[in-house]
């Protein structure tokens, strides 16, 4: 198995509607996948943080080591969805001289 250019850990991060999923590679590699619900008030404010904190096992109260990490990267499918589905405010734009 390969190891990161950095030996650091690389993030892949999509939010959805309904879950963000994660894909984490570490540093000898291996790739991790992680599912969580992307709303959970009562356990944690943001599903991207809280996974990463899982997946690197930090508690809550500690804060989350950068040095660590190589890369986040991080989509949303939220607005693509609501757009599809013609679930979103209705909206007009209006241009003037």
């Amino acid at each position: 198995m390969t190891t990161t250019s950095t030996g650091r850990w690389q993030f892949w991060i999509d939010r959805g509607g309904t879950f963000t999923d994660i894909v984490a590679k570490r540093p000898d590699g291996q790739l991790i996948i992680h599912k969580l619900l992307s709303e959970n008030p009562e356990r944690y404010q943001d599903a991207g943080v809280q996974g990463i904190r899982e997946i690197l096992e930090i508690p809550v109260d500690r804060p989350i080591p950068s040095d660590a990490i190589e890369a986040i990267k991080m989509g949303t499918t939220v607005a693509t969805n609501a757009l599809l589905e013609r679930k979103g405010d209705r909206t007009v734009l209006v241009i003037t001289k």
